[in-house]
């Protein structure tokens, strides 16, 4: 057993390096980001004051210390995660990435306890096959932590195919540090993933009514569609409330990350006194709503009831009024409602029949009873977003889990 004193001296020293070498010093991240979404969480990483560097094919590279990495995570409402761009190594064979890898300072950032998940994705390396690359990258973080005194437990990793973002942060209630390698030819760059579970994982939507959509995309469709906080909002096929409840968090400017943990927070780095400070600031900047101008609709009193608790986990149940009804007997005239945005997310999935009729029935009402309003309607077809009666100002298509969607933005 290690004497008190020396002990002590281990922790001090650890201490001093996280300081120097990980909290003092800027470091580069990545807000990952389907490449349809860039421009609008661009946007948002300006309005944060984020360093932008670059967009890349993951989504948007930015600089900073740790506290911009805190920010990213809380803030961004359209990012799938944040990941820091770690190091970079020259990677040939086998042999020389256990070398490089093994001297790497990982007990400075990443906590031995954290069940560890390693992803390789090779383009014209001299290591060939993606699981020797990983075998030889998780040999050399075991045996660096080893001859600390501590043990890493490994998760199987993807090998740069099959699973997804959706597999890797959380089993049970506890996290996953994923690692990811991507190497073409013969320049490595290590990642580390920051968040733990997928960004539209906010925390709120603990049940579901049938096939929700992503808040990421929900809160990215918001705000590409011209509406504001200022506007009323009805979200007319509600199911879990997504739409209606990110409406609510963005104009009460709640930040989507409030009530949720993220892997950070496991670092050895983590800085427990700046990111209640930033906790503070966002809860200081909230917002009071005018109650009755964002509305959850649905035909299931089932789906009504989760979305009402979905939306009082989310902090925001005073603020949004709901009916169990169909969407085609919603007349916003009879409420008083002055225009503002409708948003509609009919059924449809990889089993569901698509009902052509409901799409021309939703046009008719849209044109019937929503002159001056704005609409975002979504369907797994083009051709079903062109009504007789109304006419799209434009069509993105949209990737949506496995699935391809399309989103029709409409002036009504």
């Amino acid at each position: 057993m290690m004497p008190v004193p020396q002990l002590r001296q281990n922790v001090s020293s650890m201490e001093r390096r996280v300081r120097t070498h990980v909290r003092a010093k800027m470091h580069r991240f990545a807000a990952i980001v389907p490449q349809e979404l860039v421009s609008v969480c661009r946007r948002e990483m300006e309005r944060l004051g984020l360093d932008i560097l670059e967009e890349s094919e993951a989504g948007i590279e930015f600089q900073g210390k740790l506290e911009a990495c805190y920010r990213a995570n809380l803030w961004l409402r359209t990012a799938s995660r944040i990941v820091c761009r770690w190091f970079s190594i020259k990677v040939g064979a086998r042999e020389e990435l256990f070398a490089r890898v093994v001297r790497l300072p990982w007990e400075l950032w990443i906590d031995a306890g954290v069940p560890v998940r390693v992803d390789v994705y090779l383009k014209g390396a001299r290591i060939t096959h993606s699981g020797l690359a990983q075998k030889a990258f998780q040999d050399a973080l075991r045996q660096r932590f080893e001859t600390l005194g501590r043990m890493v437990r490994f998760l199987e990793g993807s090998h740069g195919g099959g699973k997804t973002e959706e597999d890797t942060s959380i089993q049970g209630e506890g996290f996953v540090q994923r690692i990811l390698l991507h190497v073409q030819h013969k320049q490595g760059v290590i990642s580390l993933d920051t968040s733990g579970a997928h960004l539209h994982r906010r925390g709120y939507r603990i049940q579901h009514a049938g096939a929700p959509i992503r808040e990421t995309l929900a809160a990215a469709l918001l705000l590409q569609s011209g509406w504001t906080p200022q506007m009323p909002l009805i979200d007319g096929m509600s199911g879990s409330g997504t739409a209606v409840i990110e409406a609510a968090l963005l104009a009460a400017n709640i930040p989507p990350g409030r009530r949720r943990q993220f892997l950070f927070q496991k670092w050895p780095s983590f800085q427990e006194k700046t990111w209640a400070y930033l906790l503070k600031r966002a809860d200081a900047g909230r917002k009071a709503l005018q109650p009755g101008t964002l509305i959850g609709v649905d035909r299931d009193a089932k789906a009504v009831v989760v979305a009402q608790e979905n939306a009082r986990r989310a902090g925001v149940a005073e603020w949004v009024t709901w009916h169990a009804m169909p969407f085609e007997n919603v007349d916003p005239q009879k409420w008083s409602i002055p225009p503002g945005l409708v948003f509609l997310n009919p059924p449809y999935g990889v089993r569901l029949e698509v009902d052509r009729s409901l799409y021309e029935r939703l046009g008719r009402h849209l044109e019937c009873c929503f002159r001056g309003w704005k609409a975002i309607v979504l369907a797994p077809h083009r051709e079903l977003l062109i009504f007789d009666a109304v006419r799209p100002r434009k069509i993105r298509r949209l990737r949506h889990g496995g699935l391809s969607i399309c989103a029709g933005f409409y002036d009504l």
